[in-house]
């Protein structure tokens, strides 16, 4: 049992709208087929006291009152509304005539009945209805097969009293009519037995329609469930949101967290390339440390704190990296301290002189004591390690560095002797995954992670052609006053 209910539960949309709906239908159809049923009884109770009431009217006109006797003379072409049995009586209740002696009929009427004017019932069972339909035969037919399907049916006869005051040709006379056909026989009688094919006939078409209803109203929901499908294949970016008006907040609030999800797993996504390519210069140094070590061409005791100093850097950079996933995107920077720009070129230089130092590329600095960056010290050793690492790996031999600064920028400029960039592609080196050279090894993201921590100092960095022969970058950050607020 257990199973069965899990199989179905939870019950889906589509079910419970059409359990709702079959359900509120079948009880409006029940109230309506009632409230019809029963309206339309007591119209027929009333039709049929009319009807008997004027067969009572049709006998009293007939009836003649002589020596004490009543006699009641039927003319032979008279055509009855409905066949039915009279009985009249006194004011005392003694029967005075009858149209037919029926035994068991006349003790049917109940002497309290006679005292007023009203409409009753008689039950009785089949062979007693009988003698009283014993002249029409149809009614005997029918009688037939009700008791051949249940010998101890009964039937009900309608049974009108009209009291009629005395007069000076009458005395009070209490006339009591009898309808012959018993309810059961009567076709208004069928219509309780045809409402319940009625109302099985009205689920039957119900419910198809009901499951077409349920099957248009809920497409929405159905597509929304493919394009949803479609998002788990890959097949989709978003979900389309020209839809019904009911889904259209759940669509948008659907968009924008797929949209903050796809942003964010990018974000994760690019910080973890840039602190790979960030470890690239470090892990080198460590690299040629560790071979020059093998090869002793340097102590231990020198090659320490080398190696102490490059495992440091790839510590900070972890860190550095992790907070800056954290606060991407924000535009506030990490921090405003001050700090003197040529130790920290210093630290860049012996790094990279120890990675190439195969190649043996000479680099220079020219730069003020004075000079000095405002900002986070990570933001600008990684702008200028790209920077730097790019101009070692393309020049020939030279490398050099200057710097400007104003009130609100710091300008630093590194050239190199090397082939330099093509006009038709210095905007393309800036870009993730894209150089100029792909000849030479590199992934392309130095540059472009250079500039985009460059963007958040509201600066730049702009690509033109060196006086040595190679290209010019000028790395450009601004906010550069000590004193400036973040807006």
């Amino acid at each position: 049992m257990n199973k069965f209910a899990r199989h179905f539960l939870p019950l889906s949309l589509r079910v419970r709208f059409l359990l709702a709906t079959a359900g509120v239908v079948l009880v409006l159809s029940l109230a309506y087929g009632i409230v019809a049923l029963v309206g339309y009884s007591v119209s027929f109770d009333k039709t049929t006291f009319r009807l008997l009431r004027g067969e009572s009217n049709l006998f009293y006109t007939l009836a003649k009152w002589e020596n004490n006797k009543i006699s009641v003379e039927l003319p032979e072409n008279l055509d009855m509304q409905s066949p039915t049995m009279t009985l009249i009586y006194d004011e005392t209740g003694k029967l005075l005539w009858t149209q037919r002696n029926i035994p068991w009929l006349i003790k049917s009427i109940q002497p309290e009945w006679l005292k007023t004017n009203g409409f009753h019932e008689i039950e009785t069972n089949v062979d007693a209805t009988s003698t009283l339909l014993s002249e029409d035969h149809s009614a005997q037919e029918k009688l037939k097969e009700v008791r051949e399907d249940d010998d101890d049916a009964e039937m009900t006869h309608s049974v009108a009293v009209n009291i009629y005051p005395a007069t000076a040709r009458m005395p009070q006379l209490t006339i009591v009519v009898v309808d012959t056909i018993p309810i059961e026989l009567k076709r208004s009688y069928m219509v309780w037995s045809w409402f319940v094919y009625v109302l099985a006939a009205n689920l039957l078409l119900v419910i198809p329609l009901l499951w077409i209803a349920a099957w248009w109203s809920l497409r929405p929901i159905e597509a929304l469930a493919r394009e949803v499908r479609e998002l788990e294949d890959h097949h989709r970016e978003m979900l389309n949101p020209e839809t019904t008006r009911e889904l259209t907040s759940l669509v948008r609030n659907l968009n924008q967290l797929l949209k903050s999800e796809r942003e964010r797993y990018n974000k994760y996504r690019t910080t973890l390339t840039d602190l790979t390519h960030s470890l690239k210069t470090p892990l080198a140094v460590l690299q040629s440390t560790l071979r020059s070590l093998r090869n002793e061409k340097m102590s231990v005791s020198k090659a320490e704190p080398v190696m102490l100093e490059q495992i440091s850097r790839i510590s900070q950079q972890i860190g550095y990296y992790l907070h800056r996933a954290s606060m991407r995107g924000s535009g506030v920077l990490l921090s405003r301290e001050l700090h003197p720009v040529a130790p920290l070129l210093d630290n860049l230089i012996s790094a990279l002189n120890k990675v190439y130092q195969r190649k043996g590329v000479n680099i220079s600095m020219d730069i003020s004591p004075e000079i000095s960056f405002v900002g986070e010290q990570n933001d600008f050793v990684e702008v200028m390690g790209n920077v730097l690492d790019n101009a070692c790996k393309y020049c020939l031999e030279f490398v050099e560095i200057s710097a400007r600064q104003t009130d609100d920028h710091l300008h630093i400029f590194v050239e190199d002797d090397g082939p330099g960039i093509p006009h038709s592609k210095r905007s393309l080196v800036f870009d993730r995954g894209q150089r100029a050279d792909t000849l030479r090894p590199g992934q392309g993201v130095g540059l472009a992670v250079a500039r985009e921590i460059a963007e958040q100092y509201a600066g730049q960095i702009i690509a033109s052609d060196s006086l040595l022969g190679g290209a010019r970058m000028e790395v450009v950050f601004g906010r550069q006053h000590p004193t400036q607020k973040e807006e």
